[in-house]
């Protein structure tokens, strides 16, 4: 089961899940109040921002057994005007300014995060938006396995219905087979060499981990990463974006572990 989540306090989020319930035929779920069901989908509304959801609300506590990805709406601000169609795990290698906690990452969805990346990044045939995921960053620390879905970068894309849809193509999209998923390590936040080789390759992701947050990295963390990406492989690591002493711990990580590096 997966749980669709809209905040009412984010523009894009109300606009995306607005869309979503015109197009898609979700009905109210016996016993749930504000709980909607689609087939293995289920859908609800929150008040506040996503990024402070650190428990499920509520009226979902009877359902979180049954929930195996949380799958969050939300806009997506650039300082560079990016417009983008985004995908990305949670967690904090740092400072948590943004909801969840300090040093700690949420578990990650890798197979239903890379999937919708692919199905979104097939199926959109505009040049308005660019395809990506985003680097690790943020709350909420939920402990079930989620990730984000976003639009950026100003109001008009946040309601441009081209865009919606394509979100909602990759929220439906099926899971694909992968051989396992891998933690991306380097490059610019929204990781493009990382991107660019798991659409090519069909590369199942999990963590990512920019060369920003990389400042920040220790064994500790690096390992963490590694234990919330389920069915994790190894390393994907854009070389150039990566600076030599992240290499030496993610080198060391992967030697202790036994884990493949694959380095781009």
């Amino acid at each position: 089961m997966r749980l669709i989540i809209g905040s009412k306090e984010d523009q894009a989020s109300v606009a995306m899940s607005k869309r979503l319930l015109e197009t898609v035929d979700f009905q109210p779920l016996d016993g749930n109040a504000g709980v909607l069901r689609h087939g293995d989908y289920l859908f609800s509304y929150i008040q506040r921002r996503h990024l402070y959801m650190d428990t499920l609300d509520s009226g979902l506590e009877g359902l979180s057994q049954s929930i195996d990805v949380v799958i969050f709406l939300s806009r997506h601000s650039s300082a560079a005007d990016m417009m983008s169609l985004t995908v990305h795990p949670t967690g904090n290698f740092s400072e948590a300014k943004l909801g969840g906690a300090v040093g700690r990452l949420s578990p990650t969805a890798p197979y239903d995060m890379t999937s919708a990346l692919l199905e979104m990044h097939s199926t959109y045939r505009g040049d308005e938006f660019k395809v990506t995921y985003e680097a690790t960053h943020h709350g909420p620390a939920l402990e079930i396995p989620h990730f984000y879905m976003e639009i950026g970068t100003t109001e008009a894309q946040w309601n441009n219905p081209e865009a919606q849809d394509d979100i909602i193509r990759g929220i439906f999209a099926t899971r694909r087979n992968f051989s396992g998923a891998f933690v991306g390590i380097g490059g610019g936040h929204y990781m493009p060499k990382i991107t660019e080789y798991s659409i090519e390759n069909t590369v199942a992701m999990g963590h990512m981990i920019s060369k920003h947050a990389l400042e920040n990295a220790t064994d500790e963390l690096i390992r963490q990463s590694v234990q919330k990406t389920p069915g994790c492989r190894g390393f994907v690591m854009d070389r150039k974006g990566t600076k030599s002493r992240a290499r030496e711990i993610v080198m060391s990580v992967a030697d202790s572990l036994g884990l493949e590096i694959i380095r781009i």
